[in-house]
């Protein structure tokens, strides 16, 4: 990727809190305003990564069955001395092996897509009790 089209994210930082600074809004404070901002964009880049790992650990397992699979098979269609009987073991064990390795893959699939979504729900959860407690009335005024 070319480096010019990648944004600096301390300059546009930068020129977002001079924005908000200018705008002078009472009671709002534009540091913080990024900051909270900066924190929701690490959040989606960690769902992201988690989810992109979990996308990979599929692949991988898929790979990995495809391939014992198939040894196996080759295994069985080579061995002309095999009976009917034998193949058909073979062949069963093929089969099992795919259905746990699917299974497998369901688990990985749905354990990425869990804690990629956790990531994303704990971020909303900070962000509504940050806006309930600012929406809240003080007492001591």
């Amino acid at each position: 990727m070319v480096t010019s089209q990648i944004p600096n994210i301390k300059a546009l930082t930068n020129q977002i809190n001079e924005m908000l600074a200018k705008l002078n809004v009472p009671g709002i404070d534009p540091a913080a305003l990024v900051e909270e901002q900066s924190r929701n964009i690490e959040a989606v880049v960690r769902a992201t990564q988690v989810a992109n790992k979990g996308a990979y650990d599929v692949a991988d397992k898929q790979l990995e069955l495809f391939r014992a699979a198939s040894s196996q098979l080759l295994m069985m269609f080579a061995d002309t001395g095999l009976a009917g009987k034998e193949r058909t073991e073979l062949a069963k064990q093929a089969y099992e092996m795919a259905l746990n390795g699917s299974r497998e893959i369901a688990s990985v699939a749905a354990k990425a897509s869990h804690d990629a979504s956790a990531i994303a729900h704990h971020r909303m959860t900070e962000n509504f009790e940050r806006f309930r407690k600012a929406a809240t009335p003080r007492k001591d005024t």
